[in-house]
């Protein structure tokens, strides 16, 4: 009788609001609208939830390019790795009842390697809790990388749980563990053309990259089931009611709660969510990248505060890099951030630079400085995608210099990512500032040597760049990961036209098997072909 009650209510709380509710804030909705305009977006939906209430709502755009059919408030999206926020609340409901613990070895279950290569596992002690915390490429629970795939790793523990075969065996546990208590019938467990939700789910759009601009082609649904990892297609309003669900500790208790929250080993990154804090404010957050689709589920929990973003194209995620736990250098985010979170106001960067920096200032509010560094990333998207626009990004980033030099003193992934893409005589000694900020022996992310060996060419120092990416590629560990596989690839390529043949074939060959290992035949091929062409002797 409760648990009816609790699906009737919700059935309220969403669909007896008040229209001005739903109407929201004008400078929110531009703010949005902007950003979209920037990525092309073919359409997005958001909306902001409130103590178990929609209070903003807004949708923009199409579902479907062919047709010219717009989103609706009832439009479907994938949302990816938002699925992953479930898996750790189920876990934890599991340890609850004792059927397992975060502490038993992922050995201890079967293993499905159908789902990822075994070779992710970076140690035979890996634990559940390290799957789910993303500490498990390398030695047990020590270094933060964030791997969608390696959470499908869980899915024999699934399998044992439900005594039911992959991928169903996930799909029945979160049925009935999230979807059917909370009253969310709005939402596929994977795309199943037969089921009448698929007539509202959105088309989906990836982002191809032209010299005059990028163009979006459509990608069908590839998926029949959801997995640990992702797999979910739903709307704004079954999300709202996961919302409010997580306020009102309907699913697990705030001792759970804080726990799957709380940073492990001092990571950004708990049991299947992000977690940071923004100008003392705590922020739990989950983001999801697909192929063709973009989505980002953000919690302000001592407000009771979420918000929701959902797209049918590829580029918000594409854009943000959130794998590297930022939730404010995803635009969108940014704007709910300063808008809802701190009352802030957006900048108009549309303005020729002379009028953006007189109006931002000598010393901008940290927020202003966060706009600024959102700005020149998303300039630098556009530019890297279309081949032009670099100017932009080059006058952004020194103002963000002159305004912010202590933005360049401290060690941010995403500063390394944005030097990555500018050349300009006057940044280089705040570059290399940001790159001896880093110390290479504690982080052992494969980003950082990745992207500084990138940074270290666009300033000539190809000798340093190989430095950097030998230590990555003959670091033990991690060898799941693309970055590790480019790596091995420039090293081994710059050895062999310096004539060091066996050096080069070997790290060729690592690159090749790391491509093999992530299901990339294309690549293994490439790299095979290339492999035929050195050495022999005729």
């Amino acid at each position: 009788m409760r648990l009816r009650f609790w699906i009737l209510a919700l059935g309220a709380i969403f669909f007896s609001l008040p229209a001005q509710a739903q109407q929201g804030d004008a400078d929110f909705t531009a703010r949005l609208h902007r950003i979209a305009a920037q990525l092309g977006l073919p359409g997005f939906s958001a909306a902001v939830v409130q103590d178990g209430k929609i209070v903003y709502r807004h949708h923009e755009g199409i579902a479907d390019r062919a047709s010219g059919a717009s989103i609706t408030s009832g439009s479907l999206f994938g949302i990816a790795s938002v699925t992953k926020s479930m898996t750790g609340i189920i876990l934890s409901q599991l340890e609850a009842e004792g059927k397992i613990r975060l502490s038993d070895p992922l050995l201890a279950y079967p293993l499905n390697t159908g789902w990822h290569p075994p070779e992710g596992i970076g140690d035979p002690n890996i634990t559940l809790g390290d799957v789910l915390s993303m500490s498990a490429g390398g030695r047990p629970g020590e270094t933060y990388v964030y791997n969608g795939a390696r959470f499908n790793l869980l899915s024999g523990l699934f399998d044992k749980v439900s005594a039911t075969a992959s991928p169903q065996s996930y799909v029945v546990q979160n049925r009935q563990r999230i979807l059917t208590p909370l009253g969310m019938t709005e939402t596929m467990t994977g795309y199943q053309k037969d089921n009448p939700l698929a007539a509202r789910a959105v088309k989906r759009y990836q982002a191809e990259a032209s010299p005059t601009g990028w163009h979006y082609v459509e990608r069908p649904y590839d998926w029949d089931a959801a997995y640990p990892a992702s797999g979910l297609i739903s709307t704004i309003d079954d999300l709202a009611r996961y919302a409010a669900a997580l306020d009102r500790g309907t699913l697990i208790g705030q001792a759970a709660y804080e726990r799957l929250t709380a940073p492990r080993n001092g990571h950004p990154y708990g049991y299947g969510w992000f977690t940071q804090v923004s100008a003392g404010m705590r922020l739990h957050w989950v983001f999801g990248y697909g192929q063709a689709e973009s989505a980002l589920f953000l919690r302000v929990p001592d407000k009771k505060l979420t918000f929701i973003f959902l797209a049918n194209a590829d580029t918000p995620s594409a854009l943000a890099q959130l794998d590297y736990a930022d939730v404010l250098r995803q635009p969108f985010g940014l704007a709910f951030v300063d808008g809802w979170v701190m009352g802030g106001k957006a900048i108009d960067f549309d303005r020729p630079l002379a009028d953006v920096a007189r109006a931002i200032g000598a010393k901008p509010a940290p927020m202003v400085v966060e706009q600024l560094l959102d700005e020149a990333l998303l300039q630098a998207f556009r530019a890297r995608m279309a081949g032009q626009g670099g100017d932009r990004v080059v006058a952004l980033s020194e103002l963000l210099l002159r305004v912010a030099p202590e933005r360049f003193a401290r060690a941010d992934v995403y500063m390394l990512r944005l030097l990555a893409d500018v050349t300009s005589p006057g940044l280089e000694p705040a570059t290399r500032q940001l790159l001896a900020s880093f110390d290479l022996n504690a982080d052992r992310r494969p980003v950082i040597p990745f992207w500084s060996g990138e940074v270290l060419e666009k300033l000539g120092d190809s000798v340093g760049a190989m430095k950097l990416y030998a230590l990555l590629c003959d670091r033990e560990g991690f060898d799941d990961e693309p970055m590790k596989a480019q790596a091995c690839e420039r090293l081994g390529s710059h050895e062999l036209a310096a004539g060091r043949i066996g050096a080069g074939r070997r790290h060729l060959w690592h690159s090749a098997r790391i491509s093999r290992l992530a299901n990339d035949g294309g690549e293994f091929d490439r790299k095979l072909a290339l492999l035929a062409g050195t050495g022999a002797r005729h």
